[in-house]
């Protein structure tokens, strides 16, 4: 019974040494400001109540501004020889998304010649998306009509309709840099209503178009 005892009194003993070597040794490395004080801990509790500060979205996610999703400019053509030709055509778009454009226009086309005793004009209004594929490749689809002259036959005079030309394409874009013309696109377009642009009467194409493919240097 006196061995446990004593057993007991020595361990705890080595114990209350041991504490009392780990408390000198924290004081031995406090400086020298702090040795001598009681140490104290700190326990951080969130307050719930205080709002976090919002993350601010990251600057793809921020949208433009409407006046810099605005897009201007159109395409033009001049041509002289034996037949004259003036090619109109001022286009405003506004980006819809980062990569699709949609946009409306006008049109005017004036063709003269003295040598073929040609002297008329076409005029319309056309309607577009341009959807950009890769940076230097944009898909463009648009819907133009056009207000077009052909010669009436059976009345002997000239007369005027309309037709329609839905057309689908691509373009090689080059991009510009201005706040409302972004790029130079040459664009290859088909019409796909060609055929079916006919005089009724003689089953010529009345289309101011050489042919379903159309070629256009647009500024937009």
């Amino acid at each position: 019974m006196k061995k446990v005892i004593l057993f007991t009194a020595v361990l705890l003993a080595f114990h209350g040494f041991c504490q009392q070597a780990v408390a000198q040794n924290e004081e031995y490395y406090k400086p020298d400001s702090l040795r001598g004080k009681p140490r104290q801990t700190t326990i951080i509790i969130p307050d719930a109540d205080k709002p976090k500060a919002a993350t601010p979205p990251a600057r793809s996610d921020v949208p433009l501004p409407l006046i810099d999703r605005l897009r201007l400019g159109g395409s033009f053509g001049l041509g002289f020889g034996t037949v004259t030709n003036i090619n109109l055509s001022p286009m405003a778009g506004f980006n819809l998304t980062e990569k699709l454009v949609g946009g409306v226009g006008v049109t005017y086309m004036w063709f003269t010649s003295r040598r073929f005793n040609v002297n008329s004009s076409y005029y319309g209004g056309r309607s577009f998306l341009m959807y950009s594929l890769f940076p230097m490749i944009t898909l463009q689809a648009e819907y133009e009509g056009l207000n077009v002259e052909y010669f009436n036959s059976l009345e002997q005079k000239y007369t005027r309709t309309w037709i329609g030309s839905p057309m689908v394409g691509a373009a090689y874009t080059q991009p510009l840099g201005a706040r409302f013309t972004r790029g130079v696109h040459m664009t290859l377009l088909y019409n796909l209503n060609y055929s079916n642009q006919l005089n009724p009467f003689t089953g010529q194409n009345i289309s101011p178009y050489s042919g379903p493919f159309v070629f256009r240097v647009t500024f937009l």
